[in-house]
C-alpha cells in the first residue's frame, strides 16, 4: 500500500511543479484517485495523507469537502521527500559521483545513464532518489556549498560588513573555480530548495546589518553581489589546463570589480 501511495503523491508532485495544479486548486479526491490510478480505498487515502503532511495540499476552508493545493505547494514540492534511512547513502554517493563526472568531463555529459553505469544499478533505480536531473543538480550545488559553512558574522560595527561580504564573495569563488559547470546550474533565487546555498544569502544578509539598511534594499544588494560573483564564474574556462593559465588575471578582474561593488555598496549606508 505505502509504495502504491507514494507512487500517486510523486505524480501528483510533478503536476505541481510543472503547474498543472497550482495553488488553490482542488486535489484530486480518495474517489478520483481510485479511478485514475485503479487502486483500493487504502493507499488513496494514504496518499491524500502524505500530501497532507508534506505541505502539499490542505482541506477546504470553512468546513467544506475534499483538499487543495496548499500556497506553499510549489516549494515544498520541489523538495523531494527524504529517502528512505537505508537509501540516504545511496543518494549521497549518486551526488558525488554526479560532482565526480561533471568536475571530469562538463555538465553536458552528465546523465542518468552515465550515473548507473558508474554506480552499477539499474538506470530506474536512481529515480528512487533523486526525481529528475534538475532536482540531481539542486542536490549537486547544495552538496558543495555544504563543504564550505558561513562562518559567524563579526564585526557587524563600523567597516565589519565589508570584510564579511569580502568572505562570501571570495568563498562563492573559490567554489566556481574548483566546479566551473556549478555557475551554471545554482540558482540563488529558489535558495530555499537548497537549504546550504540559502545559508550564504543569511551570511550576507546578516552582514550587511552593519549598514543598517531597509530589508529590500539589503536583499538586493545580497543578489547583486552573488550575482556579480556567479556571472565572473560563468566566463571562466572550462579546460582545466587553459584555466590554470588564465588564473592570476581572472582573480585580478574579480577582486578588482568586487572592490568597486563594495565600495557602491558603501554608499548605501
Amino acid at each position: 500500500m505505502a509504495r502504491k501511495a507514494e507512487g500517486i503523491v510523486a505524480e501528483l508532485r510533478r503536476r505541481i511543479v510543472a503547474g498543472e495544479l497550482r495553488p488553490g486548486d482542488t486535489v484530486p479526491s480518495a474517489k478520483d484517485i481510485m479511478g485514475a490510478w485503479g487502486v483500493s480505498m487504502g493507499p488513496a487515502y494514504h496518499a491524500l495523507t502524505i500530501m497532507r503532511q508534506d505541505g502539499l495540499a490542505e482541506p477546504v476552508a470553512g468546513g467544506g469537502h475534499g483538499m487543495i493545493v496548499t500556497q506553499e505547494a510549489i516549494s515544498a514540492a520541489s523538495v523531494a521527500p527524504a529517502p528512505p534511512a537505508e537509501g540516504a547513502e545511496t543518494r549521497a554517493l549518486m551526488v558525488r559521483t554526479a560532482i565526480e563526472v561533471a568536475d571530469a568531463d562538463g555538465l553536458a555529459v552528465l546523465s542518468f545513464r552515465r550515473l548507473a553505469e558508474r554506480l552499477d544499478i539499474a538506470i530506474m533505480t536512481l529515480y528512487t532518489f533523486v526525481r529528475d536531473r534538475a532536482q540531481l543538480e539542486m542536490l549537486m550545488s547544495d552538496s558543495i556549498f555544504a563543504e564550505f559553512p558561513p562562518a559567524p558574522v563579526k564585526g557587524k560595527g563600523k567597516g565589519g560588513w565589508r570584510g564579511q561580504l569580502e568572505l562570501v564573495a571570495r568563498t562563492q569563488w573559490q567554489m566556481y573555480r574548483a566546479h566551473p559547470w556549478l555557475a551554471d546550474i545554482v540558482s540563488f533565487r529558489h535558495a530555499q530548495f537548497a537549504p546550504h546555498v540559502a545559508a550564504h544569502s543569511e551570511w550576507a544578509m546578516r552582514a550587511l546589518a552593519g549598514l543598517g539598511l531597509a530589508p529590500e534594499t539589503a536583499q538586493q544588494a545580497v543578489a547583486t553581489i552573488e550575482n556579480f560573483v556567479r556571472g565572473n564564474a560563468m566566463n571562466l574556462e572550462q579546460d582545466a589546463e587553459t584555466r590554470a593559465a588564465q588564473a592570476a588575471q581572472d582573480d585580478t578582474e574579480f577582486e578588482l570589480g568586487l572592490q568597486r561593488l563594495l565600495d557602491g555598496f558603501a554608499r548605501l549606508a
